[in-house]
C-alpha cells in the first residue's frame, strides 16, 4: 500500500505516468489541508472541507479508473508532517510518495543503498513495482573511501542479484552505480537528474523524526524529482 499526500488546498491533476506506475497498488489518497496555527482546524474545514474532500475524490477515483484500489481521506493540520505520519501509520502503507515533478514517463527508477537498514523491505517494494511495469532501476551506492566503495560495490551488486533471483527481475533492467563523494546526499541529487523516480528507505526512528535523516531531507529539498520512500515498519 502507497500512501500519497497531496495539498488539498492546490489540488494539481496527476500525471498519467504516476497513475500507471502506481495503479496496481493499493493507494491512499491523502488530501492535507495546511491550516495557519492561528485559525482552528474545525472552522478550516467548515469553510473548505465540502470542496477540499470533492477534490481528492476525483483524484482518488482517477487511480480507481484505472485499476488501482485507492481510497482517499481529508484531515486539516497544522502540522503537514506530522499528519503524513500519522496516516502512514494508520494505514500500515509499506511505502510514501513525496511531492516532486513528475514528466510524461517514468521509466527510469534511481534507488540509493546505504547499508542493510530496511534493504529486504527495499528491494521487495522495488521488485513488485519493476515487475508490475515496463521500468529499468539503477541500484546507486555513494562512497566516501575506498573501504566504503569496496563495501558499496558488494551492496549494490548483491542488490542487482537478489532483485534478479528473488523477485524474477530481468537483469537487462537492472544496473548497479557508484561515486566517491564526500556528500553523500549532493552525490544522489547530481545522479537523480538522469533519472525520473527515486525509490529510499526510512530510517528509524520513524517518519515524523525526519524521514531518512539529514541525507533525505536534504534530498527530498534539492531533487526536482518525486521520492517514493520505503517504511521501515
Amino acid at each position: 500500500m502507497i500512501l500519497v499526500p497531496i495539498d488539498a488546498s492546490d489540488v494539481g491533476d496527476p500525471s498519467s505516468a504516476l497513475v500507471d506506475l502506481l495503479k496496481p497498488h493499493q493507494l491512499v489518497i491523502l488530501g492535507y489541508y495546511p491550516v495557519p496555527d492561528q485559525t482552528a482546524t474545525e472552522q478550516a474545514r467548515a469553510q473548505f472541507g465540502e470542496e477540499a474532500t470533492a477534490a481528492i475524490d476525483a483524484i482518488a477515483d482517477r487511480f480507481a479508473e484505472r485499476g488501482a484500489e485507492a481510497e482517499s481521506v481529508v484531515v486539516f493540520t497544522h502540522d503537514r508532517s506530522k499528519t503524513i505520519d500519522n496516516v502512514a501509520a494508520e494505514y500500515h502503507v509499506d511505502a510514501v510518495l513525496t511531492p516532486g515533478h513528475v514528466g510524461d514517463t517514468l521509466d527510469d527508477i534511481l534507488v540509493p543503498l546505504r547499508g542493510g537498514d530496511n534493504l529486504d523491505r527495499i528491494l521487495g517494494f522495488v521488485g513488485v513495482l519493476l515487475r508490475e511495469s515496463d521500468a529499468t532501476a539503477t541500484v546507486f551506492n555513494v562512497a566516501d573511501s575506498a573501504d566504503a566503495a569496496s563495501r558499496g560495490e558488494l551492496l549494490v551488486r548483491g542488490a542487482c542479484d537478489r532483485l534478479e533471483t528473488d523477485e524474477g527481475i530481468d537483469r537487462a533492467r537492472l544496473e548497479w552505480r557508484q561515486e566517491r563523494a564526500s556528500s553523500t546526499a549532493n552525490a544522489i541529487v547530481g545522479a537523480s537528474a538522469d533519472y525520473d523516480l527515486l525509490i529510499v528507505g526510512e530510517s528509524k526512528p520513524s517518519l515524523t523524526q525526519r524521514i531518512l535523516g539529514d541525507v533525505t531531507n536534504t534530498v527530498i529539498d534539492k531533487s526536482p524529482d518525486p521520492l517514493l520512500i520505503v517504511r521501515d515498519k
